[in-house]
């Protein structure tokens, strides 16, 4: 049976606020994209999962071979709030298409659940083999989490909550030696872009 060697998880890089709007890839403005600072991590993230020189800058990391992200629903098809399935964002997929164009993979990142479908996006995930990747939203990562780990939680408590102004740090998990081990769980901070803090999330 086949299963995930690391699951990675990500929240999307920065998104509009009252300062900053989004743009696409082309730079026309758009509400449910990037902001300048976003596309410069996403950029940034291409290094991180996937160094052109030396190794990785964290051991906890790997290169994925599969990346996940959060379907961008049609206006039509979903709801703004947060607890209601369906989201128009396009930053999960966009925060980790540089990566994907990098790894060639661009045509193979999995969009097929959507937010609030965690649940099966998890199942399909811990179907894999290898080093996997997801981008979402980071309302709904502490369910991912919980998805994941299911009644093997790790040793370390996973935060139950993902601070509204954090972009910057990478949830690991690598799954059990066992069918009644424990997953392993760690916090990686990014410290791509200045400002980005070296401390996990508690």
């Amino acid at each position: 049976m086949a299963m995930p060697t690391k699951i990675m998880v990500i929240r999307h890089a920065e998104k509009p606020d009252d300062k900053h709007k989004g743009v696409t890839s082309h730079g026309d403005e758009d509400n449910e994209s990037l902001i300048v600072r976003g596309w410069q991590r996403a950029g940034a993230l291409t290094v991180l999962f996937d160094p052109t020189i030396g190794s990785l800058q964290n051991a906890a990391l790997a290169v994925p071979k599969a990346i996940y992200a959060s379907d961008p629903k049609k206006a039509s098809e979903a709801d703004d709030d947060d607890d209601k399935r369906g989201s128009k964002s396009k930053r999960p997929l966009q925060t980790i298409t540089p990566l994907a164009e990098r790894l060639g993979i661009k045509d193979k990142v999995k969009v097929k659940f959507a937010k609030g479908d965690e649940k099966h996006m998890v199942e399909s995930v811990l179907a894999e083999s290898g080093v996997v990747l997801i981008s979402w939203q980071h309302q709904k990562i502490p369910d991912i989490a919980k998805h994941i780990v299911g009644s093997n939680p790790p040793t370390k408590p996973i935060p139950t909550k993902w601070p509204g102004d954090r972009f910057d740090i990478v949830w690991v998990f690598t799954p059990p030696a066992s069918s009644s081990g424990q997953w392993g769980f760690v916090q990686v901070p990014q410290q791509l872009l200045s400002g980005d803090a070296n401390t996990v999330l508690s």
